[in-house]
């Protein structure tokens, strides 16, 4: 939360993504935001990264650097380093030309790269938590970039220097429009780094 409302670094636009794992549902209380899906792809970065078993809280950045969520010092070491890629030009606006939800995304510069995967984040900030049971039974715990959807649009080829597309948006009725916002990027399928990245916070 801290990352993403302050950017405390110059050189860097914090895009921050909080993926709720769904493994913890079984201590009397579920968490409403987690997903099977969400603790898959944990799993896979685990794998990628050596780690003996996933844990939380964990952050990754850039797809390469992990460590205890908590340890801003290591966040900080982890985005300073992360500047320094080189990432695709992402240009991503809402159609206004039509009544549905339909984003248009273009992605360009793409630097070298393995085959890679183009997804789509829809999360919500101002969201809150309390819960019933677990170490935190109690407290009332408020969230911020909290991943809604995360949906896969398209593969990328190695050999692959742009990529454009149109994607509809299934917007729930329970998710407020005002505190949505829609993160586009690319990722190495098998490194996991990430090698572009792009926010746009409302629809205009």
């Amino acid at each position: 939360m801290f990352l993403e409302k302050e950017q405390p670094y110059a050189q860097a636009e914090i895009i921050t993504l909080a993926l709720h794992v769904d493994y913890w549902n079984n201590l009397g209380w579920k968490d409403e935001f987690s997903s099977p899906l969400f603790s898959q792809r944990q799993t896979v970065y685990a794998q990628r990264l050596n780690l003996d078993s996933t844990y939380t809280p964990q952050m990754i950045v850039d797809g390469r650097i992990q460590f205890v969520g908590s340890n801003l010092g290591e966040a900080g070491k982890a985005i300073t380093e992360a500047a320094k890629s080189p990432k695709a030009n992402i240009e991503a606006a809402f159609n206004n030309e039509s009544s549905e939800n339909i984003l248009k995304i273009k992605i360009s510069d793409i630097p070298k790269h393995e085959d890679a995967t183009v997804f789509l984040a829809i999360a919500e900030n101002n969201l809150a938590s309390n819960v019933k049971r677990g170490e935190n039974a109690g407290k009332n715990l408020e969230h911020t970039s909290v991943v809604r959807e995360l949906k896969t649009l398209a593969k990328v080829e190695a050999k692959s220097g742009s990529f454009e597309q149109e994607t509809a948006l299934n917007i729930q009725p329970n998710w407020k429009a005002e505190n949505l916002s829609y993160v586009v990027f690319i990722q190495e399928n098998e490194s996991r780094k990430i090698i572009g990245i792009k926010r746009i916070s409302s629809k205009k």
